[in-house]
């Protein structure tokens, strides 16, 4: 199924009712989940399935760029092993059928194409609530950051030392405004 176009995937006889699909997609940004529709598997079998739509549009060009759909497998091939191979073509449709099917194929990809894609007024205020939940949880962020001139606040209870001494001391008792012998150093317990 690598490489193959996904529309050649569906049956012929749900193309009319996924243009269908398509147009609400492009109108809407996303269709609820669809009617069962049947799609080719590995083996040549066909697969029911039941999918919710949604799309991303380019916000620059507002032309429609994927289309993804989330499958719901409502009834499996008739063949299990859906990695065999397909059996050779003896496909008994005839050219009538063919033709009309690559004609809802091409409509479907007209559709994609040429419509102007416009978020409804559902897609906005999906928008607008994804944006206010945002907004409150940094609220809340914000408002839950400790108080640092209260909380950080270190007392140093050693009144002899002046202000120059008690801001050299270092971890391990090692300042660089005094001079200490090794010895003393190596006596501090390490952390």
């Amino acid at each position: 199924l690598i490489d193959k176009n996904a529309l050649h995937l569906y049956h012929c006889d749900d193309l009319a009712y996924l243009r269908e699909v398509y147009g609400t997609i492009v109108n809407d940004g996303s269709a609820p989940c669809s009617k069962p529709y049947r799609i080719l598997a590995q083996n040549g079998d066909y697969v029911k399935l039941e999918t919710e739509w949604s799309s991303v549009v380019n916000p620059w060009s507002k032309k429609l760029e994927f289309v993804i759909g989330k499958h719901h497998i409502i009834e499996g091939p008739a063949n299990p092993d859906v990695f065999q191979e397909p059996p050779p073509d003896k496909s008994k449709t005839s050219n009538e059928e063919k033709n009309k099917a690559n004609s809802l194929r091409e409509s479907i990809i007209r559709v994609m194409n040429e419509i102007v894609t416009k978020p409804t007024e559902a897609s906005k205020q999906h928008k607008t609530k994804r944006c206010q939940d945002l907004a409150s949880f940094m609220e809340s962020l914000i408002e839950e950051q400790p108080k640092l001139d209260e909380e950080l606040r270190l007392d140093i209870q050693d009144p002899d030392l002046s202000y120059y001494e008690r801001d050299s001391v270092m971890l391990g008792g090692i300042s660089p405004h005094h001079e200490y012998d090794c010895k003393s150093s190596l006596e501090t317990p390490l952390s």
